[in-house]
């Protein structure tokens, strides 16, 4: 199976053998929920920003200054004012928020077809832009997330999932299946507690 990863992130194991996804900095890239204050979409917006080079890991764990003219000062700010949101989630509306908060480019959500944005998602990573990939499972699941598409093969995209560690020796925590298995529940989103039955609700590229 070939894996391909966007442009400017690969592997590195550090002194103590442990390995991580990285970027042109040589900052991890992975946020697990409780490195930074916030939720699953803004999370994914912060890897982002982590993977295409335009932010500091010490930054975004708070351990370095941040200057609020820069984008990603300009993130916090938004952040703090959204106190609420950011306890009960976020749609892909609110991340559109957000980015116009950091950036002068048009972002666009993208609903509708599963298909489709399997469809969209292959063409950004092709063109090594992530893509923030919204999706919920059956109501008993609990599942309305968001993940972060770093990579992909014929069958999955490999995804960072703010809500888990990444495991030693892996570059992704999350998997999510590229083809729907027959139903409106078809794709099947895989991390390190398990397998879920999920639909793909709404994503959003970050050129």
């Amino acid at each position: 199976m070939r894996i391909t990863l966007i442009d400017g992130l690969h592997w590195d194991v550090d002194e103590s053998g442990s390995g991580g996804l990285i970027n042109k900095r040589g900052d991890k890239v992975h946020l697990r929920q409780g490195d930074m204050d916030g939720a699953c979409g803004p999370y994914c917006l912060v890897m982002a920003m982590l993977a295409r080079n335009q932010l500091g890991r010490r930054q975004a764990k708070g351990l370095a200054p941040v200057d609020s003219r820069t984008r990603y000062g300009r993130l916090m700010q938004a952040l703090e004012q959204r106190e609420t949101l950011i306890r009960v989630g976020t749609t892909g509306d609110d991340l559109l928020e957000l980015l116009k908060v950091i950036s002068d480019k048009e972002f666009q959500v993208v609903r509708g077809s599963g298909r489709r944005m399997v469809e969209l998602t292959r063409r950004h990573l092709e063109a090594n832009v992530p893509v923030v990939l919204g999706f919920h499972g059956r109501k008993d699941s609990d599942i309305r997330h968001w993940g972060l598409a770093v990579g992909m093969s014929e069958e999955a995209f490999f995804l960072l999932d703010p809500a888990h560690d990444l495991q030693r020796g892996l570059a992704w925590n999350a998997v999510l299946t590229a083809r729907a298995n027959g139903s409106r529940f078809g794709y099947r989103y895989l991390n390190p507690k398990g397998t879920w039955a999920v639909t793909l609700k709404e994503m959003v590229a970050l050129p």
